[in-house]
């Protein structure tokens, strides 16, 4: 992973990178995948990030929902406070300097998952990108820097965490990475589930993973499932 929002090694201007955040998570709204409490960020220069307002509209939201705080919660640009979770996000950061987009969601089928206490699978060929999935045996709202630095520590180097009867959390190089990611673990734990009513899910092997991994972790692929639901916004 890199610390550059774009995924080339050039650092675009924040309207831009606010506008992308802005997308991302209206997406992700559109899809079932944040509801009326996640939250999105990305990194920015000297030790502070830019993530939607606690009190924005997620499915509505604008560049003006985007504020700039501090790895404290303190902001720096804008009025509204940020969500009371940002923690997740302040932590992440402080553990990961590869990490320069993070997303907080709620999602439906991931979250029956931990609720009942199965292990998220590989079942489906871009949910092995996300590696191994941890479990955050807790579903208590991250809304302290301790429970924060419980998150990190769960996440440890990967793309990927559960929280338990609660929620995702997604770590990534940039914003369509971190979207990509965040919709394909949603698709992957959707397929896990209805498969398990009718059976047991095939789980891919390790050999399967990897392949998967190789052909399927692109910069094109990931822009590919960007665009594919963004096209669903207009």
């Amino acid at each position: 992973m890199s610390h550059v929002q774009d995924g080339r090694g050039e650092r675009p201007d924040p309207a831009v990178v606010k506008q992308q955040l802005v997308d991302a998570i209206r997406m992700l709204a559109r899809a079932g995948i944040i509801d009326h409490s996640g939250h999105g960020s990305v990194r920015r220069d000297g030790g502070s990030f830019y993530i939607n307002s606690g009190a924005s509209v997620r499915g509505a939201l604008t560049a003006d929902d985007i504020v700039t705080v501090d790895l404290e919660g303190a902001l720096i640009e804008g009025s509204a406070r940020p969500p009371l979770e940002f923690h997740i996000h302040s932590e992440i950061y402080r553990a990961r300097p590869d990490v320069s987009a993070v997303m907080h969601t709620h999602p439906r089928w991931s979250t029956f998952l931990t609720m009942a206490g199965v292990a998220y699978k590989p079942v489906y060929a871009q949910g092995t990108l996300l590696g191994d999935v941890p479990l955050m045996d807790s579903p208590l709202s991250v809304n302290t820097r301790s429970m924060g630095e419980k998150l990190a520590a769960t996440l440890g180097g990967g793309r990927a965490a559960l929280l338990k009867a609660h929620g995702v959390v997604i770590a990534a190089a940039d914003v369509v990475e971190c979207f990509a990611l965040a919709a394909y673990c949603e698709e992957n734990a959707y397929r896990q589930y209805m498969a398990m009513q009718i059976g047991t899910p095939y789980v891919f092997s390790e050999a399967e993973q990897q392949a998967c991994r190789e052909n399927l972790w692109s910069r094109g692929l990931l822009k590919k499932a960007w665009d594919h639901y963004r096209s669903k916004l207009e």
